[in-house]
């Protein structure tokens, strides 16, 4: 099976460098030469690895998003191939490539682009749009440029051998984990990653500058790792979100219960989401809260760890 399936990418691939012309072995990207097009035959060959894939994305527009009674959202995707229907929790992790930020569910529209990533073998309902009863990662505004899923080893090469990252101060690194570090290159390497691009080179591999990153860490091993200590630990300590975020020199905005509270210090914004674990620190460091935040007789709480980790 693996020899056939190279077998497509280097046909593919001579019919792509045939088209586009041989007398060019590179692009000259930082001049803003690289070819568009040769991304695009990428993107076709890359179909032909999905059986190996340990992810699986599926882009389409939204165009319908309900409510469930636990908590969590069914967003319905309409594309070419039938669309999707798919559920998003609070844990779920949403990134906006716009802004290279993390959002909540909450800020998911009707019409938005979207770019759904979930486990090769995750189950998945038989009914008209297929339907998914969890997905691992949610990128907004996904309608620019070109999107691989893959692992990237050492060299940063897709297993494909068709894709090769260069990184450099331009490209946003997230993961779904969280991290209050600085992501850099060597966080990419032998790691599944959505990666975002718009033009590459038209070497073996291919040559691109990501603009955005998303690491596909997996959330369930963690969680599973700490099942037995969650239990015998107390429900997670919470404070008054504005006094002890006062207490530590920041100010305070309130935009309504279905938008983040801003913390502004020092022009770096922070933000926490009601209904929602995930928060950010410094910008753009997406953590998980040990709880979410809870609108008590008008006085948000959060858990404890939130404002520890505010500098």
């Amino acid at each position: 099976m693996k020899k056939n399936l190279n077998a497509k990418k280097i046909a593919a691939l001579t019919l792509a460098f045939t088209v586009l012309g041989t007398t060019a072995a590179y692009a000259d990207v930082m001049n803003g030469e690289a070819d568009s097009t040769t991304a695009a035959v990428l993107a076709d060959v890359e179909e032909t690895e999905a059986s190996e894939a340990a992810y699986l994305t599926n882009s389409g527009k939204i165009v319908e998003i309900s409510d469930t009674q636990d908590g969590n959202k069914v967003i319905t995707i309409d594309n070419e191939n039938g669309g999707l229907r798919f559920v998003v929790s609070p844990t779920t992790t949403i990134a906006d490539r716009k802004t290279g930020s993390i959002i909540t569910a909450d800020q998911l529209t009707d019409g938005m682009e979207v770019a759904v990533v979930y486990g090769a073998n995750s189950p998945m309902g038989m009914s008209m749009p297929p339907y998914l009863g969890s997905v691992s990662a949610v990128v907004a505004n996904a309608d620019q440029g070109f999107i691989c899923v893959g692992l990237f080893n050492e060299d940063l090469v897709n297993t494909a051998d068709m894709l090769q990252l260069n990184v450099d101060a331009s490209t946003t690194i997230l993961t779904t984990l969280g991290t209050r570090s600085i992501l850099s290159a060597d966080d990419i390497k032998n790691k599944n990653a959505v990666v975002f691009y718009d033009v590459t080179t038209r070497s073996i591999p291919a040559q691109t500058t990501p603009s955005f990153v998303l690491l596909l860490e997996e959330r369930e091993a963690v969680e599973e790792t700490n099942t037995a200590a969650v239990k015998e630990v107390e429900a997670p300590e919470t404070v008054a979100l504005r006094d002890a975020a006062e207490a530590k020199g920041y100010t305070v905005t309130w935009q309504g219960k279905t938008e983040p509270v801003l913390l502004e210090k020092d022009g770096i914004v922070s933000s926490v989401t009601m209904g929602s674990t995930t928060y950010v620190v410094e910008g753009d460091m997406a953590m998980t809260a040990a709880s979410a935040p809870v609108l008590t007789d008008g006085v948000l709480y959060v858990s404890a760890d939130v404002i520890s980790n505010l500098k």
